[in-house]
């Protein structure tokens, strides 16, 4: 009874204790950095929802906001004549600062990211030339082609929009028409254009760059005998324009082009030029494309050029049986293939088989080769050596001889 009575007095006791009231008081922090370019003076906003504070950037570019809250905050940097930064996420804790460190105004329009020539550009490519705008948010593709304007004009004008990539998250715009080379071209999108949210572009932007003139890129021959001799320019050549390429020694030849782009605008030409029946053995040869061969849209080469290239001597270039081959058929197909076309009529004089074969000589022409065929008709010894040479007697098609005896040996089986 008495330990009970204790419990209620300390019980009474406490509770007529007064009550403790405990107030945490949060200090403010900062948040402060630098906006480059520092040429121009920039206005720094704080956001918390909606706009809480904003500041100016001194000489430096340094700008400080003070007494802020603890809390989660967004900054946009911007200045005249620069495309708006921001930075979400900043968080500021009890009495601490927040450096944001350097932000680097955008040389466009929010929301346009990048541009396709870069400003300024020369020697853009003449290749498949064309624009391409970048932009954070997806425009409106009508808005973008009315708010587009370019000069001098360009021709066939179309527009390819949008292709979103989620790696850069953006959305690209092209333009294509019929570039010239050689042209400076400007071009600008002005504040009609806008997202799918009426989201205006901040400002109008210009852009400006120069196309390389219009040249040769590449003139090549692989070395065959028939073989096509290319010349590459980097945009279209109509094929009124053959006949200003020459050829010496003269040689029979046909001619193509081939237009390599697949929207059929400032394309690379490939002028081919195929011997009718071959590139003239041991020859050197001459190639003149004159100055002014002009492209699809009228402005000539300027210039002349000139190419050489060799050609082989005939020659042997495989058989079979291969040299030293054993084990073959004694009825066997034996095979010789030239690098050109043969004069066949001096076949038979420069060919010798020893031990003596009885055969028939078959000849055939393929893909600018020449080929003859020794079609045995009676058994050749067995476990012997052959050897089969060609004298230099043999002439090629251009009446030239063959430089060097050339022989080959196999044993049958």
């Amino acid at each position: 009874m008495k330990k009970l009575s204790v419990f209620i007095a300390v019980l009474f006791l406490i509770s007529c204790q007064p009550e403790i009231n405990v107030i945490i008081n949060k200090e403010p922090g900062r948040i402060t950095g630098i906006v480059v370019p520092v040429d121009e003076t920039s206005t720094v906003e704080l956001y918390q929802g909606s706009l809480i504070d904003q500041t100016t950037t001194d000489a430096d570019g340094f700008f400080e906001f003070e007494k802020v809250s603890p809390g989660t905050y967004r900054l946009v940097a911007k200045a005249d004549h620069y495309g708006s930064v921001e930075l979400s996420g900043i968080r500021v804790s009890d009495s601490e600062g927040y450096d944001v460190g350097i932000i680097e105004l955008s040389l466009f329009p929010s929301p346009l990211m990048d541009i396709y020539p870069y400003n300024g550009a020369r020697d853009v490519s003449a290749y498949n030339a064309y624009i391409r705008l970048y932009f954070s948010e997806y425009m409106l593709p009508e808005a973008v082609e009315e708010a587009f304007s370019i000069t001098p004009e360009l021709n066939n004008i179309n527009f390819t929009y949008p292709s979103y990539s989620s790696g850069y998250s953006r959305y690209s715009y092209s333009v294509h028409g019929d570039f010239k080379p050689g042209t400076e071209y400007t071009y600008t999108i002005d504040t009609t254009a806008v997202t799918a949210y009426g989201k205006k572009l901040e400002f109008s932007y210009s852009g400006s760059f120069t196309l390389e003139e219009f040249k040769i890129t590449g003139i090549t021959w692989n070395g065959e005998s028939n073989s096509e001799l290319r010349i590459t320019f980097n945009t279209e050549v109509p094929t009124d324009n053959f006949d200003k390429i020459t050829i010496n020694p003269p040689t029979a030849t046909y001619r193509d082009n081939d237009n390599s782009s697949s929207r059929g605008t400032n394309s690379s030409t490939y002028i081919r030029i195929y011997p009718a029946i071959s590139w003239m053995t041991d020859t050197t040869y001459t190639v003149f494309i004159s100055s002014e061969i002009t492209e699809s849209g009228g402005t000539a080469l300027g210039r002349d050029s000139t190419f050489t290239f060799v050609t082989l001597p005939i020659a042997i270039t495989s058989t079979s049986p291969r040299n030293d081959q054993y084990f073959i058929s004694v009825l066997p197909d034996i095979m010789v293939r030239f690098n050109n076309i043969v004069d066949e009529s001096t076949i038979a004089d420069a060919l010798s088989v020893f031990p003596e074969a009885v055969y028939e000589i078959w000849t055939y022409y393929r893909d600018g080769y020449n080929y003859f065929y020794l079609n045995v008709t009676a058994d050749l010894q067995n476990k012997t050596e052959y050897v089969v040479e060609l004298g230099t007697d043999l002439k090629d098609y251009y009446g030239r001889h063959l430089k060097a005896p050339y022989s080959f040996r196999f044993t049958t089986q």
